[in-house]
């Protein structure tokens, strides 16, 4: 049997998309992580640290970028980005 809620329900016509269903932080850590990406390409931090270092910066743009085009939490793309990080930096340093 349906609810009140239900039986009342208005149609709500609307103008545009519903903003309010945008995923704003989202959207934020993907214009957040293509500045990065170009900056960090402008810059070119292997001219002015070690290696392994800037090897290792480099994945603070893919956690922005992982975290805005999947569904999993910041925390888990940050333990991704962590092992990205690593892994590089060790790869470079040896």
């Amino acid at each position: 049997m349906p609810s009140k809620r239900d039986l009342l329900e208005e149609e709500n016509p609307s103008n545009g998309p519903d903003r309010s269903e945008f995923q704003w932080i989202r959207i934020f850590a993907f214009t957040i992580g293509v500045s990065i990406t170009v900056l960090y390409l402008w810059i070119n931090p292997f001219q002015y640290i070690p290696d392994w270092t800037a090897a290792a910066i480099g994945a603070v743009p893919v956690v922005f970028l992982l975290y805005s085009f999947s569904s999993q939490s910041w925390q888990t793309c940050a333990k991704i980005a962590a092992g990205v990080a690593i892994g590089s930096s060790l790869g470079t340093f040896f």
